[in-house]
């Protein structure tokens, strides 16, 4: 099972570029594993972001929906609430910043029983225990 990070939906829903190439190949070698793919609440608000940054609205929410077609989004709940509380203070104990969606996207997919997650900025997701963060 693998957690999809903001980065990699980004870039898999590019048109053309290297990025979009390594996220395709990391996506077919997810398939080929048998991964069932998901992604969270949070990073789906991210995606959105784009929808009131565009020119065409209407297009991308059009575009997020054909890209998270086929993908589980996971929600927020208590247990995640206890794990982002818990990563937030592992972090804060190492002087480590980290981001608050990292940690709560963190949180969610471990709540979830999601371990791996794929993205393109695995440094942001460094030191929370339990993670495996995979690059591409």
């Amino acid at each position: 099972m693998a957690c999809l990070d903001t980065t990699f939906l980004i870039d898999l829903g590019r048109r053309t570029g290297e990025r979009r190439l390594q996220a395709r190949n990391k996506l077919k070698a997810l398939l080929a594993s048998g991964e069932r793919l998901v992604t969270t609440r949070f990073n789906v608000a991210e995606l959105n972001v784009g929808v009131f940054r565009s020119d065409d609205p209407t297009a991308e929410r059009l575009a997020i929906a054909s890209l998270l077609s086929g993908i589980a989004v996971i929600e927020f709940d208590e247990t995640a609430a206890l794990i982002f509380a818990r990563l937030t203070a592992s972090l804060q104990a190492i002087s480590r910043p980290a981001g608050d969606l990292d940690v709560l996207i963190a949180a969610t997919a471990l709540a979830a029983s999601e371990p791996v997650l794929v993205t393109r900025n695995p440094a942001h997701f460094a030191d929370m225990p339990g993670l495996d963060v995979q690059g591409y």
